[in-house]
């Protein structure tokens, strides 16, 4: 990813904790629980009623992954 485009999401990811307080706290407030072994349950609902759930245990290289994406919205 180039500078440019690194900028561009960081901007992204400012707008999106703008738009969506509550989530941007969430993971404020909890990000020291997401580390290797750590279970990510998400679960969407379409404006139909439908609901999909789907998990993920985090690892080693996805909590890496996360720090730096928090290094990069310092």
């Amino acid at each position: 990813m180039n500078p440019f485009e690194m900028l561009q999401m960081k901007g992204r990811i400012e707008n999106f904790g703008r738009q969506h307080p509550r989530v941007a706290a969430f993971f404020a407030e909890n990000h020291q629980e997401l580390r290797e072994g750590a279970i990510v349950e998400i679960r969407i609902t379409s404006p139909e009623g439908r609901s999909i759930v789907t998990n993920m245990r985090l690892t080693a290289e996805d909590e890496a992954t996360i720090n730096g994406m928090k290094e990069m919205m310092k």
